[in-house]
């Protein structure tokens, strides 16, 4: 037995008209209507019409052209300015040409001649008013749907933009930082050509610059979608211990310990990844986590696997990271503090780029602290495979 449809509620219908015989015949033409059933109230005068539409309960006005002194349309516009926005059908006794175009220009739904109306005309008026103004309605909400993701957008783009050229002023200093060691360090050379010091210094520096450089090249590949990874199975340990060897100098260097946790050897910790990227991710965690702790903290590494993911922890007790900045540090060039950069500085990619590895390998990477001045720590889970 299939369900019994539910009735339609009815259309709630409000007839403004100084002449009540015109009611009762708009009255009965309504009540021959098929189908939906429509309620029809009438009002007499212009005041007693706004008092109506201050109420906003009828889903379509019927109102007469003439409304003694005034007009259905000073009515009309007197709706909008109080914010009735429902459809309005404009009724007169004559077809007058000049009225239809002042009825369209108003925004009347419809204009419809007493003389040649009757249960279809109506009916079929009132419903196409009723759905042109739901889909003004849909339409309105699209365009201020559409507004607000603008609006968004928008926002995004200048923040992206304040993001570059805060990125272009760091560029430029940490560029220029180590030049004047190289110029020194020359024209030391120029006056002691053997001179181990001055060629230990360029070395150092040009070190430096091609660090930077190739930052610069991840970055692009990261925004480009380029980034691409030569993957196969690996034991995590390996590129572990190569971010460690790579990044332990400069952070004893800085006065901090490093304390580094693996399982015993039997433990396996396999992973299906690029031995290469992997070593660049942790290192980046790790002079990371070196950048924003002060001289004396501890920087730890710890690694865990419960056979089915690989999860490694670079845990700090630096500056600690503010609740609304946890998601934003993996942004490109963002930096939590540039007043505690250390002497390796950076460009604010690296995080972006661990989060790009990290997806890369069907992996998670996550930030949390308890707060600033707390320490932070930098998840990694990487699926287990072998």
């Amino acid at each position: 037995m299939s369900p019994t449809p539910r009735p339609e509620s009815k259309v709630r219908v409000l007839l403004v008209d100084d002449d009540e015989d015109d009611y009762v015949v708009t009255r009965d033409l309504v009540a021959n209507i098929p189908g939906r059933p429509i309620a029809l109230d009438w009002v007499a005068d212009y005041e007693s019409a706004l008092a109506a539409a201050d109420r906003n309960e009828y889903q379509v006005y019927l109102i007469d052209y003439r409304l003694g002194a005034r007009t259905g349309i000073e009515l009309l516009f007197a709706m909008r300015e109080r914010g009735c926005d429902r459809p309005v059908i404009l009724l007169t006794g004559q077809s007058e040409f000049e009225i239809d175009l002042e009825a369209a220009a108003a925004g009347a739904a419809d204009y419809l001649e007493k003389g040649r109306l009757d249960e279809v005309v109506l009916e079929r008026s009132i419903r196409y008013a009723i759905k042109q103004h739901a889909q003004e309605a849909e339409l309105e909400r699209k365009v201020r749907e559409r507004t607000a993701e603008l609006a968004e957008s928008n926002a995004k783009l200048r923040e992206a933009d304040r993001r570059k050229d805060e990125f272009l002023a760091t560029l430029a200093h940490e560029l220029r930082n180590p030049l004047a060691p190289i110029l020194n360090a020359v024209e030391i050379l120029r006056m002691q050509p053997q001179s181990p010091q001055a060629q230990g210094r360029i070395e150092r520096q040009v070190a430096h610059l091609v660090r930077l450089i190739d930052d610069l090249l991840d970055a692009s590949r990261v925004t480009r979608d380029k980034l691409s990874l030569t993957r196969e199975p690996i034991d995590l340990r390996e590129p572990l211990l190569m971010a460690v060897e790579t990044s332990a100098p400069v952070i004893v260097a800085a006065g901090l310990t490093l304390d580094v946790q693996l399982p015993p050897d039997d433990v396996p910790l396999g992973v299906f990844g690029d031995r290469v990227r992997l070593a660049q991710l942790f290192t980046n965690l790790l002079n990371n986590a070196g950048k924003y702790t002060e001289a004396g903290g501890r920087i730890t590494l710890a690694v865990e696997t419960d056979g089915h993911a690989v999860t490694t922890r670079v845990t700090d007790t630096g500056l600690g990271i503010p609740a609304e900045m946890l998601e934003e540090v993996f942004s490109m060039f963002s930096q939590i503090d540039r007043t505690l950069n250390r002497a390796q500085g950076g460009l604010g990619i690296g995080l972006a780029l661990a989060r790009r590895v990290v997806d890369l390998h069907a992996g998670d990477i996550a930030a949390s602290s308890p707060g600033t001045g707390h320490g932070s720590t930098f998840t990694v889970t990487l699926p287990a495979h072998g």
